[in-house]
């Protein structure tokens, strides 16, 4: 039996899809607001990738499955392994990411017309570890058709191409700008000046479907309160001589607000989508992440320092054989700062 296993993203149930005898198949010109939000969209707003148009190339398939930052961990996968493969990419029809991202542009007639040949690919190449790099993927042979499953959740395939994926990753000029507007309103309403002394963190927390006893009968952890707090006092004796102040979100924003709301110039964000929640951290100098894909990619984003919780999983469990022999460094980011 194939067991489903997947990093989660943040916002949502537990999205998992099975693999059976059927497999089913994210500048403009930006308001002057303050310099935390402008220094981390340096990119185009715009991706300058050239539109893909018909071709004969052999075809890279994959079955997409998850919410925001799973989905993000798949494309990233499916398009470097489709250029270094001579590859085609097939993305499902009305691609959820393409919502967000300015992804490279397929001409739709084409997708629509070799989509279909994708169920004609056998084997389907599967992954190992949801969490880890699997080493296979980048042998299989160049100029042939695969069909692959599996969340590819590691950094490590499209190490070299980060440039490109930050690109692709670039988020829309009308979400751009939403959050660039909801961060200055909020900055602005806790006094940040615009100035060097002033820095802001973001905090990501997970929680939700995470409580629920079958998940973490699977493996999976989140954080308590003293996590957050001791990842806020590291922001502030790392910035000892400068102001800190910290925006958070989550998909249990009321309990961290218990927690956390004693505590100074920070503020929780709430009813927002979760692209605009990603895109609001995202722009961020720094980034508190706690588990899972979404707080994952909102602190890649940030280009800043990145402090994540250490017990991803619970030892011996389901969950924990995602990470080829426990190790989680597959999985975080180079640099990145693990606190408990």
């Amino acid at each position: 039996m194939i067991h489903p296993i997947l990093c989660l993203s943040f916002s949502g149930g537990f999205i998992v899809f099975l693999l059976t005898t059927i497999i089913l198949l994210q500048h403009i010109y930006l308001k002057q607001i303050p310099n935390v939000v402008t220094v981390k969209q340096s990119l185009p707003q715009e991706s300058s990738n050239v539109p893909l148009k018909q071709t004969n190339k052999p075809i890279a398939c994959l079955v997409f499955g998850g919410r925001l930052g799973n989905l993000m961990f798949q494309y990233a996968f499916l398009h470097v392994i489709s250029k270094s493969k001579n590859l085609y990419p097939i993305v499902p029809e009305r691609f959820e990411l393409s919502n967000y991202f300015a992804l490279p542009e397929y001409e739709s007639h084409e997708q629509n017309r070799r989509r279909q040949e994708c169920d004609q690919i056998q084997p389907m190449e599967l992954e190992r570890w949801a969490c880890s790099y699997d080493e296979k993927f980048p042998k299989l042979a160049t100029n042939k058709s695969i069909y692959f499953h599996g969340y590819f959740q590691s950094w490590k395939y499209w190490a070299g191409y980060e440039d490109e994926i930050r690109q692709m990753f670039t988020f829309n000029s009308d979400i751009l700008e939403e959050a660039h507007d909801k961060l200055s309103e909020v900055l602005n309403e806790m006094g940040y000046e615009d100035s060097p002394n002033d820095v802001v963190v973001a905090i990501h927390s997970r929680r939700g479907d995470y409580l629920r006893k079958d998940l973490k009968e699977f493996g999976y952890i989140t954080p308590n309160a003293s996590y957050y707090l001791n990842a806020m006092e590291f922001f502030r004796k790392k910035f000892h001589e400068k102001r800190v102040f910290f925006v958070a979100a989550s998909n249990d924003i009321n309990w961290l607000r218990e927690q956390l709301g004693k505590e100074e110039n920070i503020f929780f964000l709430q009813n927002n989508p979760p692209f605009i929640d990603m895109a609001v951290l995202s722009l961020c100098n720094h980034v508190i992440m706690s588990s899972g894909t979404f707080g994952w990619w909102a602190g890649w984003m940030s280009r800043g320092t990145v402090v994540y919780y250490k017990h991803l999983y619970t030892p011996g469990s389901i969950y924990a054989s995602t990470f080829r022999n426990g190790d989680v460094m597959d999985f975080i980011y180079p640099g990145w700062i693990g606190l408990s």
